[in-house]
C-alpha cells in the first residue's frame, strides 16, 4: 500500500515528447524545471500517485547482462544520488522515451519527471522518481467577462484522473534494479507495452502477486485448454470448476499446492495432470513459482474479472453459472434433435 499523504514533490520537469513514427521529435526546453504552488503541488500529487495507492504488483528493471547497464536504471540512480541531476536525466530519458514511441497508438504529449521524498510504502517511508507520459487531454471551458459581455472558450488541459502511462521507480533495492510499479492503460493485455517493455524494460518482481496471479493463469488455463479434451468435461462441468477455483483463492489466505490440487481434482489421474501442466507452465513461460505463498487478494480481484461464466446457447439464451453444479443438467431431446439444459431453482426475479 501505498501513502502519499506527506509526500513532497522536490523536482519537477516537463519536456514534450512526440511520435517517431510520425517524426514529430522531441522538445527539451532550456530550463526543463517547472516551480509548483501549493494548489497545483496537491492536484498533482493526487492525479499522479492515486493510480498507485492500492498496488501490489511490483517490478525491477531488467537487464540480459547486467542491470548496471540498463539506461534508464542509470538515470535513476544519478538522481537518486544527486536530486540536482533531474533536470539533465529528464532531457536523456525524453530522448530513450522516444526511441520506443513508434507504436501508432502512442500520442506526443508532455512528458514529466518528478522527484518525491516522504512516500510510505508498506510502512517505509521512501524518496522515489516519477514518470508520466501524457497521450491525451480533456477539454476545459473557461469564461472571460467585461462589462460588456462574457466570452466562453475551449481549453485542452491536462487530465487529473487515471494515470494513462506512468511509473514510480523506489528508492529501495537498487542492486535488483529498484522496486518499481508502473500502468500503461494504452497498450492492450495480449501485446508488448511500449512503456513497460520496451521504455522501462520491466521484469515482475516473484512474491505473493507474482505467484497468486500465475497460478490463476494456469489453472484456467488447465480448466478450460486441456481438461475437457483430457477427461471428456463439457461446458457446465468447466464452468463449476473455474467457480471452485476462484472461490479457493478468494476464500482462503495461503495457498498449497497440493491442497489445491486435491481439493479441486478429486481423482488422482486428473491432480497428476494438473502437476504436469504445472511444470510444463513454469518451462513454457520461465517462471519459477512457488509451492505455498500467501495469497494476493489484489491480484485475485485483477484476474478474476476475465473469467466468464456463461453458457451461450446459439444466439437465443444466456446461462450465468455461479456455482451449484447439481443444479444444472444437459441432455439430448431425441424428438426435437437438440441439446438442453435442466435448471432447478427456488426463486425468479
Amino acid at each position: 500500500m501505498l501513502d502519499f499523504s506527506a509526500a513532497q514533490f522536490r523536482r519537477f520537469a516537463a519536456t514534450w515528447v512526440g511520435n517517431k513514427n510520425r517524426y514529430e521529435g522531441v522538445v527539451i526546453p532550456k530550463h526543463t524545471l517547472i516551480p509548483l504552488h501549493d494548489v497545483a503541488e496537491e492536484m498533482l500529487l493526487s492525479a499522479f500517485l492515486k493510480p498507485f495507492e492500492k498496488t501490489e504488483e511490483f517490478f525491477y528493471f531488467h537487464h540480459e547482462e547486467d542491470v548496471s547497464n540498463h539506461q534508464v536504471y542509470q538515470a535513476c540512480m544519478s538522481v537518486f544520488q544527486n536530486p540536482e541531476n533531474l533536470s539533465e536525466e529528464a532531457g536523456k530519458l525524453s530522448q530513450m522515451l522516444y526511441e520506443h514511441c513508434d507504436n501508432p497508438k502512442v500520442q506526443g504529449g508532455e512528458f514529466f519527471i518528478a522527484y518525491f521524498e516522504n512516500l510510505d510504502l508498506q510502512g517505509e517511508s521512501v524518496s522515489a522518481i516519477g514518470l508520466w507520459k501524457i497521450q491525451s487531454k480533456d477539454a476545459y471551458l473557461k469564461t472571460e467577462r467585461t462589462a460588456e459581455s462574457f466570452t466562453l472558450n475551449v481549453l485542452d488541459g491536462i487530465p487529473t484522473g487515471k494515470a494513462e502511462v506512468a511509473a514510480l521507480i523506489f528508492n529501495l533495492d537498487e542492486a535488483e534494479g529498484y522496486r518499481i510499479c508502473a500502468v500503461d492503460t494504452v497498450s492492450k493485455k495480449d501485446e508488448r507495452s511500449f512503456w513497460k517493455d520496451e521504455f522501462l524494460r520491466l521484469r515482475p518482481i516473484e512474491d505473493n502477486y507474482f505467484n497468486t496471479r500465475h497460478y490463476i493463469s494456469l489453472s484456467s488455463e488447465f480448466i478450460t485448454q486441456k481438461a475437457p479434451a483430457k477427461f471428456g468435461l463439457d461446458r457446465t462441468d468447466t464452468i463449476d470448476l473455474l467457480n471452485r477455483s476462484g472461490d479457493y483463492f478468494k476464500d482462503n489466505e495461503h495457498f498449497e499446492m497440493n491442497d489445491f490440487t486435491e481439493s479441486m481434482f478429486p481423482e488422482a489421474e486428473q491432480q497428476e495432470a494438473f502437476r504436469e501442466f504445472r511444470d510444463q507452465y513454469t518451462k513454457a513461460y520461465a517462471v519459477p513459482l512457488e509451492d505455498k505463498f500467501d495469497i494476493s487478494n489484489q491480484a485475485v480481484k485483477k484476474e478474476f474479472k476475465v473469467f466468464k461464466s456463461v453458457l451461450k446457447l446459439d444466439k437465443n439464451f444466456h446461462i450465468y453459472v455461479h456455482g451449484r453444479r447439481d443444479l444444472i443438467e444437459r441432455g439430448f431431446d431425441e424428438e426435437k434433435g437438440k441439446k438442453y439444459y435442466k435448471v432447478w431453482f427456488e426463486n425468479e426475479e
